[in-house]
């Protein structure tokens, strides 16, 4: 069958943000079972409730864009791309067995006909976990850089819809839709009448296969519950296949609406950035400004102490963690109608709120105690004039003086960032004043950050492009070209992750490189190790 030209573009698209699918987490843990498989650090939510760590957790920020049953039924169609419903190969961390990954919510959507679906929340890339190399119980870490990989996650959705929208695979979607929905049974019936009602399901696929009929660009079709069950109300008598194929193509519509996605793509795209890293600013940019940036990766941000800072971000781009959010959430799932977002702005909040109250973790393990003194006075020399004092535009460096990768400081200009300004400033979100003062600003710079908890912030740079302190503390032309990432074993010695998992950061891809901040490699090598061991303190 002749595709839709454009689910060629989007095929092709999406293909290079699932080049690290499958491979970018560890084994899910063997002892997952009603209550978290991993320890918890008490100090990092000193003061928070049960219902608060749920919250952050599981709560909602309005993205919900991918029903459970759909999920379920391409676990069984495309397992190439949903190779396990935990999504633990996108680097997810594993929660209770009744329920989501963490950074996960799972909610009852309307434009999605009622189903229960799921979305990310701010876990999903600041929940992450260590596991000592050697063995022993790992440590989750709340606040700070997680493994998910998130555009390799997106773009398994994409895939999936584009795939499922060719009447061969949606015959095969339709009985593991309905084993998802209402068991084997149903299945079983399902699959009989797929073959009686082939030809009527064929039609019905390529009448419309985007369901862009009756739609406008951008707009949602409206979803009645019983438009996507598999019996008649009160029967076991299946519903018109054919009529469910149409309605599920809907939902997809819905989704890809929800997502922003447009009908036409580029052809091909950027390198896929890898699991704890993406460019956020560069797709919410593309998706809600019309406006395509040079690709710039970057590893997801850390949180803690973040209530304690004038501006966050690798650039200290903004003053605002809320409006961030808010634009986060438009892009990850949150549909757009006009200027209105489809968002609950009070739960938006919340989350928000929770986040900026998670304190550093300590080194959970053991250190060497005299080096650390020692370590502390090669920190003086050679890291407090950058990292240490007020948290002001002090701590701004020119790409001159660092010497990193200047891709995400040439990027976020200043038209740039008055662009996301200016959708700030007239997006209808009730509860969300966008117009006070600006939200973002461009510094074209890079923040030195605060130390604190450093030890759980690997790989290091803004793009994440150097795997350990070690290796940051050498000479850049002495550091890995290449190495991979996605485990979660630590490498206590290197302070970082080791050189495992199923992505390969290559440094010569533009944006990736891992050049600059030469400070303290003239260090004698027993002297490093001490300033290791000290930033294991912090």
């Amino acid at each position: 069958m002749k595709r839709h030209p454009w689910i060629a573009a989007l095929m092709a698209t999406a293909a290079v943000f699932l080049g690290s699918c499958g491979g970018a987490g560890d084994k899910e843990p063997e002892d997952a079972g009603t209550s978290l498989p991993y320890t918890l650090l008490p100090e990092q939510t000193a003061g928070w409730s049960d219902a608060d760590l749920e919250f952050f957790l599981h709560g909602s920020m309005g993205t919900e864009v991918l029903p459970e049953a759909v999920l379920r039924a391409w676990a069984e169609t495309e397992p190439g791309l949903f190779p396990t419903v935990t999504l633990t190969n996108f680097g997810a961390v594993a929660g209770r067995a009744d329920g989501p990954p963490l950074g996960f919510s799972l909610r009852a959507v309307e434009h999605l006909g009622g189903l229960p679906s799921i979305g990310i929340n701010c876990a999903s890339c600041h929940a992450g976990q260590v596991e000592r190399a050697g063995g022993g119980k790992g440590v989750t870490i709340l606040g700070g850089p997680a493994a998910f990989d998130a555009e390799a996650f997106f773009g398994a959705v994409v895939v999936a819809m584009v795939k499922t929208a060719d009447a061969e695979a949606m015959k095969k979607f339709l009985p593991a839709y309905a084993r998802a929905r209402e068991g084997a049974e149903a299945e079983a019936a399902v699959r009989t009448q797929v073959e009686a009602d082939a030809a009527g399901i064929e039609a019905a696929v390529k009448e419309d296969p985007l369901a862009n009929r009756g739609a406008v660009a951008g707009a949602l079709h409206v979803i009645a519950p019983a438009q996507l069950e598999v019996y008649e109300p009160g029967t076991k008598t299946l519903v018109p296949l054919p009529e469910l194929a149409r309605n599920l193509l809907r939902l997809f519509h819905n989704m890809r609406a929800a997502l922003h996605i447009p009908d036409q793509l580029p052809a091909s795209g950027p390198a896929p950035s890898g699991p704890g890293r993406n460019d956020a600013f560069g797709l919410l940019s593309l998706v809600l400004l019309g406006a395509p940036q040079e690709h710039a990766p970057v590893k997801f941000g850390v949180v803690w102490n973040v209530d304690r800072r004038r501006w966050v971000h690798w650039d200290g781009n903004t003053p605002s963690p809320m409006a961030r959010n808010l634009l986060a959430a438009v892009g990850l799932g949150a549909p757009l109608l006009g200027k209105k977002a489809v968002l609950d702005v009070a739960v938006l909040r919340r989350q928000t709120q929770l986040s900026e109250t998670i304190r550093p973790p300590k080194y959970p393990w053991e250190i060497d105690g005299e080096a650390a003194k020692r370590g502390a006075e090669r920190y003086q020399v050679s890291c407090a004039r950058c990292h240490d004092g007020p948290e002001g535009d002090g701590r701004l460096f020119a790409v001159a003086e660092v010497g990193t990768d200047p891709v995400r400081a040439r990027m976020f200009a200043p038209k740039l960032a008055e662009g996301f300004n200016g959708f700030l400033r007239t997006v209808e979100a009730p509860g969300f004043d966008g117009s006070k003062e600006p939200a973002i600003r461009s510094t074209q710079k890079y923040w030195a950050a605060d130390l604190a908890g450093v030890w759980a912030r690997a790989p290091y740079l803004h793009n994440g492009s150097v795997r350990t302190m070690g290796e940051l503390l050498m000479p850049p032309a002495l550091r890995a070209k290449t190495w991979r990432r996605g485990t979660r074993r630590y490498d206590a010695a290197g302070m970082g992750y080791e050189d495992e998992g199923g992505y390969v950061f290559d440094t010569a891809t533009p944006g990736n490189s891992n050049a600059g901040h030469d400070y303290g490699t003239g260090l004698p090598g027993e002297a490093k190790r001490e300033l290791i061991e000290y930033l294991k303190t912090r």
